[in-house]
């Protein structure tokens, strides 16, 4: 992708091992997913910003990728209640297992309900064994509320069940599938640099339970 990515807190490991592959390749996908800031030719991200929440108590959903770099899986989790600086919000939480590290997160402290760039309030980066990293409003900058433009309503059987989608495009040749019936961000599919699909979701439990990508 070209993109020079930084973020308080977090620096891609540059000696070439195999951990800081996988955390380069995390956060190219979350620049993919607009959760965090691009610094390439100092523009905002081209990406799912604007999207409905999907506020379900305890859910989950996983995901497998299908681009030819990027984390085989990662899972997107709706989390409990927050405030920031007087402002309240719920988390979205970002998690990808690596390799002799654990668990990373990318958390979102989310007001409203919708993932845009002005509602994200917080970002906080958990790594096992290094205190969590915050950064406040790390979205907040001009033009990056991209508003994604509706294409047509789909019904598709993904995880076994049947889900009614919608499918938004954005700038940049983005397309992503949004559905009411997939907890936190709704996605179950994105098409674009870096592209994945709904492998799994639910409500409570163990969301990376017989989780199936390559390389876990």
């Amino acid at each position: 992708m070209g993109t020079a990515l930084s973020v308080r807190g977090f620096t891609p490991d540059k000696s070439g091992g195999r951990m800081g592959r996988l955390l380069t390749l995390l956060a190219l996908l979350l620049v993919g997913l607009g959760a965090v800031p691009a610094r390439a030719q100092g523009s905002a991200p081209d990406a799912l910003f604007g999207l409905p929440l999907v506020l379900r108590e305890g859910g989950w959903a996983r995901y497998v990728n299908t681009s030819p770099d990027g984390p085989p899986e990662f899972v997107i989790k709706l989390g409990g209640a927050g405030r920031h600086e007087g402002r309240r919000g719920r988390w979205v939480l970002i998690e990808l297992d690596v390799p002799a590290t654990g668990r990373v997160g990318f958390d979102f402290l989310v007001e409203g309900d919708r993932f845009s760039a002005k509602g994200v309030l917080l970002m906080r980066l958990r790594v096992p064994g290094r205190p969590p990293s915050d950064t406040p409003a790390p979205f907040h900058q001009p033009g990056a509320d991209r508003k994604p433009h509706p294409l047509r309503e789909t019904t598709e059987t993904l995880a076994g069940r049947k889900l009614t989608v919608t499918e938004y495009s954005y700038a940049g040749g983005i397309t992503a599938q949004w559905s009411p019936s997939v907890p936190a961000l709704g996605l179950v599919r994105v098409s674009g640099t870096q592209s994945f699909q709904l492998e799994a979701f639910g409500v409570g439990g163990d969301p990376w339970k017989d989780a199936t990508a390559a390389g876990r």
